[in-house]
């Protein structure tokens, strides 16, 4: 079960939201105190409706951070792209490296040309 909760920062912590129509509000120093508040409460309310057994409870976070939300939106796009362009980096220098070791280097020339040592050229290869 997914459940969007809505946090602003109050003074004492935060404060989360449930919308819905058994909707409610918990509140918390922490937003990860919050997140539990928030499990606990809708497992309650299914043993309150007859449903004692309520699978896993993932909770998705909505927080109010005028000006801080955006950036750290940003900021995990350019994380997903960097880890994108590290992966296929890591591909590319290993199909290198097969084409050196083919053209019959060796491995001490090829740590030479790329900068590192014979060990991480033989754990390029493997």
């Amino acid at each position: 079960m997914e459940v969007k909760i809505h946090a602003e920062r109050t003074g004492e912590g935060w404060s989360a939201q449930v919308a819905g129509p058994d909707g409610f509000t918990v509140t918390a120093k922490r937003l990860d105190q919050c997140k539990e508040l928030v499990v606990e409460h809708i497992k309650s309310l299914a043993e309150q409706k007859g449903h004692p057994e309520v699978c896993e409870v993932v909770i998705k976070v909505e927080a109010e951070l005028p000006g801080i939300i955006c950036d750290l939106e940003a900021a995990k796009a350019k994380m997903q792209q960097a880890q994108k362009l590290q992966e296929e980096a890591s591909s590319e220098i290993r199909n290198v490296v097969v084409r050196m070791r083919d053209e019959g280097l060796t491995m001490r020339d090829i740590a030479v040309l790329l900068g590192v040592s014979p060990q991480r050229v033989q754990q390029l290869l493997d």
